[in-house]
């Protein structure tokens, strides 16, 4: 309940600052100063050979990026991203849905980033944010097939609560604590996350970061420490993931967990083409054996506004119920 009402407050101490600070220093004539925003609808078929299934997924939604300003620069910005989600025969059933036909209306961004402190002063982001670990750190993946399976490996892939962050002359933090909620503003029988990774500039072409994270979410306690990294040439780029940690469920006790993920992606000059592939190793004590998967996909980006991805991915090894993962999926996406 404590933990619940201080991340409330502040919150609300956030807003009230960021609305007084407009008022107040004339910060803008009116709100659509600064603000960009896109109708985003996307079309997403599924083809689960494993579970012998073809589902599908219909999203439209609303994003918006918000600049506030003041007459001595920058005071920070908002992000909003509302989606409303309909499923069609999809198996399993996602924890935002409560049935294979259900549709929620789903907040995925949604948070504010205060920048004008100090330079010596961390920025403060509240809200609902990407957890800052690994590789989804600096790459977007909300709303494509490209995916460094952060939801599975942490129990969730966003989450409310608040983080500093910063971006300094030769390295970049950020480090959040959050109510482990995932899609609710709350603290759910105990649960939150620590996330936190420092790591070099993310513009550059070798990129590398430390992130470690403590959390019980959905019941489970997770524990992880990763190294991850990125690099780019001309038009190749090569990135990878290495993370060691455990789980508890309560049910088994602490179970150690090793995961890996190499990606090597080609891109072409115009950025309109991009193509990967990815092989995850996914090693848990309380399997017999290892899990590794191979996916392949490409995006390809047919005008500023429409874009058409594929991806397929295939389990390698068999796993003690003899059905391996295989998952080809097909999505069409327009942003206005």
């Amino acid at each position: 309940m404590m933990k619940h009402l201080l991340f409330k407050s502040c919150i609300g101490y956030l807003f009230l600052f960021l609305a007084s600070m407009s008022m107040s220093m004339t910060c803008y004539a009116n709100f659509s100063q600064n603000l960009r925003w896109s109708l985003d609808g996307s079309f997403r078929l599924n083809l689960n050979e494993a579970l012998d299934n073809t589902s599908r997924i219909y999203a439209l939604g609303l994003d918006t990026h918000k600049v506030f300003t003041s007459t001595t620069g920058d005071i920070g910005y908002g992000v909003g991203q509302l989606y409303y989600t309909k499923l069609s025969n999809h198996i399993p059933v996602p924890f935002l849905f409560t049935s294979k036909d259900d549709s929620e209306f789903i907040i995925r961004e949604a948070h504010l980033n205060y920048t004008a402190g100090p330079n010596w002063l961390p920025n403060i982001r509240v809200g609902h944010f990407t957890l800052p670990y690994g590789l989804e750190e600096s790459i977007d993946t909300n709303g494509r097939l490209l995916d460094y399976y952060h939801g599975k490996n942490l129990g969730s892939k966003l989450d409310w609560g608040l983080s500093l962050n910063k971006v300094m002359n030769h390295l970049e933090y950020n480090v959040s604590y959050t109510l482990g909620g995932k899609d609710k503003a709350k603290s759910i029988d105990g649960s939150y996350a620590v996330t936190g990774r420092i790591g070099s500039l993310s513009h550059l072409d070798f990129v590398f970061g430390l992130s470690a994270f403590n959390a019980k979410i959905d019941g489970v306690s997770r524990k992880r420490i990763a190294l991850d990294w990125q690099y780019y040439y001309a038009t190749w780029g090569i990135l990878g993931e290495l993370a060691i940690g455990e789980n508890n469920n309560q049910l088994q006790g602490w179970q150690e967990e090793k995961y890996s993920l190499v990606e090597l992606n080609k891109t072409t000059i115009n950025n309109q083409l991009k193509l990967y592939s990815q092989f995850i190793f996914r090693d848990r004590e309380s399997n017999k054996s290892a899990d590794k998967l191979l996916n392949i996909g490409f995006s390809y980006q047919v005008n500023t506004q429409f874009e058409l991805s594929m991806s397929a991915g295939m389990q390698l090894n068999t796993p003690a119920s003899g059905k391996k993962k295989q998952l080809a999926r097909l999505q069409l996406r327009y942003r206005y």
